[in-house]
């Protein structure tokens, strides 16, 4: 089995360690690939496109030589970002996974809770990077009280791989502009029907979400037909939360479509 595994705004590959330790426990000899966004991580001094296909190219680029069709999963833009790669090489991908991604189907003030962004200034502090990643976690993280040591690596990546506040902006744009790919829905209904090889969507997403309503992903699911799979509890960065919830929900949905397919 291979996964593809895509952050979101600003954040690096890194910050995908806890999530790779429970998919490596529910998914002996997988095998996953997380690559950078540009102007993130190991391509931190790269310039983020304004907009989303032109990311892929990137993507592709750091993934292996393997031909093997991948599950796709992102966490918010990097949930765009799998729908839209999916989209545009449907034979690539068996799977895409969106956690708590938005679309043009949800008002602009829905898909960013800017009022609540502000609420935690620290985020747009560049002179303590401690300051900063604290006020993020504190958004975007709902496990309380606060692990310190999370902080103290996150600190560490943007050390590493410091992000530039003009990238976190330019991949910001690009994630408002994103809209559901048009054939999205015709390769799921082409799915259903047997016609052709096609990759299946679901939606995860938290009830606690303080960066983007809950009810994006609502809409998503039921504009594609997707099933859904919802935390109770969990805040924005779902995979920091409770990455053993969504190792599960995806084992879950693998299952589950093996099993459709078979009836």
């Amino acid at each position: 089995m291979r996964i593809i595994l895509i952050r979101g705004l600003g954040r690096d590959q890194l910050h995908w360690a806890p999530l790779l330790k429970s998919l490596k426990l529910t998914f002996p000899g997988v095998h996953i690939e997380t690559p950078d966004l540009p102007g993130t991580g190991i391509l931190h001094r790269e310039k983020s496109p304004l907009v989303l296909d032109d990311y892929l190219p990137f993507l592709e680029h750091q993934l292996s030589d393997s031909n093997e069709p991948a599950i796709v999963m992102g966490l918010s833009l990097g949930g765009m970002l799998a729908l839209t790669w999916a989209s545009k090489y449907p034979d690539k991908f068996t799977h895409a996974i969106t956690i708590n991604s938005s679309s043009n189907l949800s008002f602009f003030l829905k898909r960013l809770f800017v009022y609540k962004v502000f609420r935690y200034p620290g985020i747009f502090f560049r002179l303590s990077k401690r300051m900063k990643e604290t006020a993020v976690y504190q958004l975007t993280c709902n496990t309380r009280p606060i692990d310190w040591s999370t902080i103290d690596f996150w600190v560490d990546v943007q050390k590493r791989h410091p992000v530039s506040p003009l990238n976190q902006c330019r991949q910001a744009y690009a994630a408002l502009g994103f809209s559901l790919p048009d054939n999205l829905v015709n390769l799921a209904n082409n799915l259903k029907e047997n016609k052709t090889h096609s990759p299946q969507a679901a939606i995860m997403y938290a009830k606690g979400d303080r960066m983007v309503s809950p009810s994006c992903s609502e809409v998503m699911a039921a504009y594609l037909n997707a099933p859904s799979y919802v935390h109770s509890w969990g805040g924005h960065d779902l995979t920091q939360d409770d990455p053993d919830w969504v190792a599960t929900q995806l084992k879950h949905f693998i299952e589950k479509i093996s099993d459709d397919s078979i009836a």
